[in-house]
């Protein structure tokens, strides 16, 4: 028999030999069956662990529409919204996830009954947004309760990939509308209210024209605070409702409060005069009246800008009063100590000269004070002082500092030396790179008068800070007793103007590029009051300032 070329052979004719060899061929087939099967298996399993390759993202279309189409999708997307279908509105906007909550807080925040729009037209592209035509309309929210609200509406709307929408953004629900922000119908504050002196006279800024500003910002600070009855209307609010950004319409108006203040009407009236004195012609001047037992404002004026409470400029010898506590607190000085008033001093190559070449040599410190010798302080200042000890005695001892007085006001500032000896000089004497204004030299003046730091205050109950360091009694009454010198010796820079009041001063002339400035600082024991003027242009403190000083301290 002729074997088939494909058939196994085998050494020999024994069934049983064979059949053990078709059963080694079976497992062997089996196994490379095994093998083959996982081997394919294996690199299936690798192929699949490869990441797919992600489809192109699609990047839409965005064209600009024709004015036609972009009316008609301003239109379908507010016949969705005022027919209360806020997913169809949403769905014809390019960003419906926001735009649908968006919607819906809307009508929520605003309790409305319904809601309209008529008179869509289209306007101008707008800059701000790519490819996008502004149309505007006119909506209409009926509010629950009665009322309604009504306004000029705009919207963007792009083409994208082929279909007009309107663009999306917080302020399609109402022009200026930001993110974090919503429309709500409810209790609003009074926005305005009655100012009060101490007494219950009603302030106004035609009365007082220096009060026209301090009013407005009293009652933007605190007329919600004193409203008697809340009002109904419509705002915006910050998210989560808390806090009110903005009144759009007042549906029903709240009664508004009071607002009471420190000030004394008839001594605000006199200071309005003071700041008009003869004597001074047309020049700008400002002065405060400060009740130097509370810290409490009797009065401010101004004439040619506020600088009573916003000004910042060189306080001249006035500075002298603060100079003098460090003199006394740091370096152990009394009045009595010997500083000679010379014409001129020069510290390192600078020439430090007296206004009017004032001179004494026997002179003490008391002297120096009461004839306001600048170079007698200076070499003190700079023989006994150190960088940064003028600005601790002004802050931790007389309160100079960040003030809360019921209003927006200047802080006065001793600025550290830093190290220069130069600036030591220029500071004890009221120049160099210390600002002042009249607020913050009529609380040093009070301070030194009650021995004790008030921080002033325009609004009664206002937390007052107290001072770091509280002036000792030693020195409060060394002051006293300088100013008082100052205030009634023949030679005293201020015994002119201080005729007739029971107190002391402190005058000032501080050099300005182009000119002086006049300063004039006092207390009266017999009206407590503390008062300081500046005029702007004064050649010296008694000529200028201290005119208006005295009228406001005799009208106490």
């Amino acid at each position: 028999m002729q074997r088939d070329l494909d058939m196994p052979t085998w050494s020999g004719d024994d069934r049983a030999s064979r059949r053990r060899s078709r059963k080694w061929l079976i497992a062997s087939i089996a196994a490379v069956a095994v093998g083959g099967a996982g081997t394919v298996a294996a690199l299936a399993y690798a192929h699949a662990s490869q990441p797919a390759a992600k489809p192109a993202a699609h990047v839409p279309v965005v064209t600009q529409p024709t004015a036609v189409q972009a009316v008609a999708a301003t239109q379908a997307f507010l016949a969705s919204w005022a027919g209360a279908d806020t997913t169809a509105a949403a769905q014809d906007t390019d960003q419906p996830t926001a735009a649908q909550p968006a919607l819906q807080t809307y009508g929520l925040g605003l309790h409305t009954t319904a809601v309209s729009f008529t008179g869509v037209a289209a306007g101008t592209p707008d800059p701000a947004v790519a490819d996008a035509l502004r149309t505007s309309f006119k909506a209409t929210a009926a509010l629950g309760g009665g009322g309604s609200f009504d306004y000029t509406g705009t919207a963007d709307v792009v083409v994208v990939d082929g279909k007009p929408l309107v663009h999306w953004a917080p302020s399609v629900l109402y022009p200026g509308l930001q993110s974090g922000q919503s429309l709500t119908y409810g209790s609003i504050p009074a926005t305005t209210a009655k100012v009060e002196d101490r007494h219950g006279v009603v302030l106004t800024g035609k009365a007082y024209p220096s009060l026209a500003g301090v009013l407005h910002a009293l009652q933007t600070r605190y007329a919600g605070k004193a409203t008697r009855t809340p009002g109904r209307g419509v705002s915006i609010t910050q998210e989560g409702g808390t806090a009110t950004a903005k009144v759009l319409r007042v549906i029903h108006p709240a009664v508004s409060g009071t607002i009471r203040t420190t000030l004394d009407a008839g001594l605000q009236a006199a200071a309005e005069r003071a700041v008009k004195d003869s004597h001074i012609g047309t020049m700008p001047s400002d002065v405060v009246a400060i009740d130097y037992t509370t810290g409490e404002i009797r009065a401010m004026a101004f004439r040619g800008g506020d600088a009573a409470f916003n000004g910042a400029a060189a306080p001249g010898s006035t500075m002298k009063m603060i100079t003098s506590a460090a003199l006394f607190d740091k370096a152990g000085l009394t009045p009595a100590s010997s500083s000679p008033c010379v014409k001129s001093t020069v510290i390192n190559g600078q020439t430090f000269h007296n206004f009017q070449n004032e001179m004494d040599p026997k002179a003490d410190i008391a002297k120096d004070f009461a004839i306001s010798c600048n170079t007698g302080f200076i070499d003190a200042a700079t023989a006994h002082l150190h960088s940064g000890d003028l600005r601790e005695e002004a802050q931790d001892v007389f309160g100079i500092g960040d003030w809360n007085i019921g209003v927006p006001t200047t802080d006065g500032n001793v600025p550290d030396e830093g190290g220069s000896t130069n600036q030591v000089a220029a500071q004890s004497i009221g120049q160099g790179r210390v600002t002042m204004n009249t607020l913050a030299m009529a609380s040093v003046a009070a301070t030194i008068a009650d021995g004790a730091f008030h921080q002033p205050i325009l609004v009664p109950g206002l937390a007052q800070q107290s001072a770091k360091r509280p002036i000792t009694t030693a020195t409060a009454s060394a002051l006293r007793q300088m100013m008082l010198l100052t205030a009634t010796a023949s030679y005293g820079t201020a015994e002119p103007r201080m005729t007739g009041i029971n107190g002391g001063a402190k005058t000032g002339t501080a050099e300005t590029a182009t000119g002086t400035n006049g300063w004039f600082a006092a207390y009266d024991t017999a009206n407590h009051l503390a008062v300081d003027a500046l005029v702007i242009g004064g050649k010296e403190g008694v000529l200028s300032a201290g005119y208006v000083a005295r009228d406001v301290l005799l009208a106490g």
